[in-house]
């Protein structure tokens, strides 16, 4: 048989299969170092967040300001990049420290940045009740009339969205029952649910919540649904 002249003998199989080899390949390793680097960060961001929360949990240090030396060393290392998680932790911190101090601009400045560390992330989930509730640490911890009424709205938003938070029963407790008359009904309802239920799983932390309740109209609502709820009232 003759052979074409004019066609083009197609080149050996070993000859193409490479070529198209590496156009798969080198796309399939950009994406894989890509995803690798990806992952690094994410894997170093969560570091990073692991520490701003070791250094919250140690907010009640004998050394308030030991421990917000530390809290604010672990919050430049994320440089603004932590995120909420980090917000929460640093604000609830920042506010329990607050409470600590004296009256005063320190103070003031301290639970100021709480409240907005804490908005910022409230802002991102505005159904967290447990946000809402540090929300109001940080607002009560600030002085002024007008500050402890942002810290009542914001404990009646975290008993609306988030009736049992064994964190924080107490402290919600001894603001509910300090401040009984101010709170709106569901609020005062959802307190008194909120230690009968803590009573059930930590008699002692339920103890100091009861003790907690100081107006007398507090207290007595406190012991009539104990009872009712066949707890053995203070």
């Amino acid at each position: 048989m003759k052979q074409d002249m004019g066609a083009t003998p197609a080149p050996p199989p070993s000859q193409v299969a490479p070529g198209r080899g590496l156009l798969v390949a080198v796309p399939l390793m950009l994406l894989l170092t890509m995803g690798a680097a990806v992952a690094g960060h994410e894997v170093a961001r969560q570091w990073r967040i692991a520490k701003v929360e070791g250094a919250a949990a140690a907010a009640d240090n004998p050394s308030p300001m030991a421990a917000l030396a530390r809290l604010t060393e672990a919050e430049r290392a994320c440089g603004g990049a932590c995120g909420p998680r980090a917000l929460v932790a640093g604000g609830a911190a920042r506010a329990l420290i607050a409470a600590r101090l004296p009256a005063g601009s320190e103070r003031e400045a301290l639970a100021a940045k709480a409240a907005d560390n804490l908005r910022t992330a409230i802002d991102e989930q505005p159904g967290s009740g447990e946000r809402w509730a540090w929300l109001a640490v940080a607002e009560s911890a600030r002085g002024g009339p007008d500050r402890h009424r942002a810290a009542l709205m914001a404990l009646e938003r975290s008993y609306q969205l988030a009736p049992f938070v064994r964190d924080l029963a107490v402290w919600r407790a001894r603001f509910a029952g300090s401040d009984w008359t101010a709170l709106d009904a569901l609020s005062r309802e959802r307190a008194l649910d909120e230690v009968a239920r803590l009573s059930l799983i930590d008699p002692d932390q339920a103890g100091e919540a009861e003790a907690a309740f100081s107006d007398p109209a507090a207290d007595l609502a406190l012991d009539l649904r104990m009872a009712r709820r066949g707890v053995l009232a203070h």
